[in-house]
């Protein structure tokens, strides 16, 4: 299901209030385990995040996450929270576990779902059903690589010879949700005792006319006994050959370089300014000459030079200069400037905060006709789209003043006036105050963060302890993505001072700083870590 990298709707971290009917459900469905409480701390904050799968058949997953480690997903068709490995890893007998082959990882990893020929017989549990959870581990490791739920009961399973589809697979480790998390490393486990024999066992024969669709493949597996670390090892090895090499990356940006940056009015010209000048702004990647196995600039341009592209000449002993290009050469048909590419990492780089309206109770009768439900978050732009469609369908425009609309009796409910017409500025203006407030904050290489309400600002507070020393409280970072460890030490380095994580009265953590620290405070903040002044309040 996290086979390939998905979209993030929402990320909202929950009010104690839904973080204890959360609490209560999960106790509900594993109420045999009561070990279940320890992962959901009282004091813990709970990120739910709203996910969007490559392909949408199974709609928005519910991801719960404490401390970014994600603990349960929940379908949007149920309301069943679905443990991932990392819940699995530090409550390993929360659900039955079957035993499957080491080779069978990367296929899981594709995107295939496990045959009930890839499970060792021993470890099949005396009973299930259709859609009852379960763990899958290697043959000498406990930690679940897996985590999905049966496709089939064990009385149809018997029926069919133990041939078809077994297992659906949810998450594997080392997928994409695996690697939006903290990446934490495969836990050695012990097996359950009933398990721990499975080298005389073999998965079964494998199934015949097996239909996959486009989006689904399904494996069988064959008994490999090599062990967990080789077979990661060879996971690891064969995604190094999917990847662009660096060497492609350096030998991309020379043929970009060519084509769309060095003109013929540039030449000669030596080979080091064309490398400097021309090739490293063109580069799509972080690669270097010295990671590469040319090594050198001369090298880069003499394989050139063999291709037939470019000619290189002494200028004299040790300068070596490019003298003619052949521009019609068939590598440097196609390639494209890197423009947009430029453009999509600067933007990456820097934080993102962007007013958003959550759909309460009042508007919910409009959007619902668009196909928003109560609690969804609408961007500015939706939220007008919606609006001017439903006064141009409704045919509410005064056909004799078309800066106004005609109100309906929904409209004039939400806008809350007996008029018969408004303004379509003001209709639009009087929907986004009756809607919800919240902030999105767009963070790079994380998860986006919601704040219902109004934003506010990371706060500095400056008070006297004993002997007149001065010291700074600040407050409120945590909901930029800011963490206070790191927070405290780029400010012990800069204040030259010391710094400490102290409990807050309302966020999590404060950081306290010895003396005045709202000016290089502030500096920090703004230009390190991008937050826009209008959210940093140091006065």
């Amino acid at each position: 299901m996290f086979c390939k990298p998905f979209k993030v709707k929402s990320s909202v971290q929950l009010k104690t209030s839904e973080k204890k009917k959360f609490r209560h459900i999960v106790e509900e469905t594993f109420s045999k385990n009561p070990e279940i409480i320890t992962v959901l701390q009282n004091k813990a904050n709970v990120l739910a995040t709203k996910l969007l799968p490559h392909y949408d058949s199974l709609g928005f997953i519910q991801v719960h996450s404490i401390d970014k480690v994600p603990l349960f997903m929940t379908l949007e068709e149920d309301n069943v929270p679905i443990p991932t490995v990392h819940t699995l890893w530090r409550i390993p007998d929360l659900l039955p576990r079957v035993i499957m082959p080491y080779n069978v990882l990367d296929k899981l990893l594709g995107g295939a779902h496990l045959m009930l020929p890839g499970i060792y017989t021993s470890s099949l549990p005396e009973y299930w059903d259709v859609g009852d959870i379960v763990a899958i581990c290697g043959p000498s490791n406990g930690a679940a690589l897996a985590v999905g739920t049966w496709a089939l009961s064990r009385q149809e399973a018997i029926q069919r010879g133990f041939k078809g589809k077994g297992i659906h697979i949810y998450q594997v480790y080392q997928d994409q949700l695996w690697h939006y998390g903290t990446k934490e490393k495969l836990p050695s486990l012990p097996l359950p005792s009933s398990q721990t024999e499975v080298e005389g066992d073999e998965p079964g024969e494998q199934s015949e006319g097996v239909e996959t669709d486009k989006t689904e493949e399904v494996v069988t597996g064959s008994i490999d006994q090599e062990d967990l670390s080789s077979a990661v090892e060879s996971i690891a090895t064969s995604l190094e050959e999917v990847a662009i090499s660096k060497d492609d990356i350096i030998m991309e940006a020379c043929y970009r370089a060519l084509k769309t940056s060095l003109k013929k009015t540039d030449l000669p010209i030596l080979i080091s300014n064309f490398y400097s000048q021309h090739v490293k702004p063109c580069l799509a990647g972080s690669a270097e000459i010295k990671q590469t196995k040319f090594k050198k600039v001369g090298v880069l341009m003499k394989n050139l030079e063999m291709q037939g592209i470019i000619v290189v000449k002494d200028q004299k002993k040790g300068v070596l200069m490019i003298t003619e290009v052949n521009f019609a050469h068939p590598s440097l048909r196609g390639v494209k400037k890197l423009e947009k590419e430029e453009e999509e990492v600067e933007e990456e780089e820097n934080i993102a905060i962007v007013q958003a309206f959550t759909c309460n109770a009042h508007v919910t009768r409009l959007f619902s006709l668009y196909g928003h439900k109560k609690g969804d978050i609408l961007s500015r732009k939706t939220l007008r789209d919606n609006v001017i469609t439903y006064i141009k369908s409704h045919d509410l425009a005064d056909p004799d003043n078309k800066k106004l609309v005609r109100l309906d009796p929904l409209l004039s409910t939400i806008i809350k006036t007996r008029d018969l017409t408004a303004q379509w500025n003001q209709v639009i203006q009087k929907v986004e105050s009756n809607c919800g407030k919240c902030y999105v904050i767009s963070l790079p290489d994380k998860f986006p963060i919601t704040v219902k309400g109004d934003l506010p600002p990371i706060q500095f507070k400056v008070e006297k302890r004993t002997g007149n020393k001065k010291v700074t409280i600040i407050s409120n970072f945590e909901v930029f993505g800011i963490e206070a460890k790191e927070l405290a030490q780029k400010l012990q380095h800069v204040m030259s001072s010391s710094a400490a994580v102290v409990p807050g009265l309302r966020t999590e953590s404060n950081v306290l700083v010895q003396g005045d620290a709202r000016r290089l405070a502030s500096k920090l903040l703004i230009d390190e870590y991008k937050i826009p002044k209008t959210f940093v309040d140091s006065s």
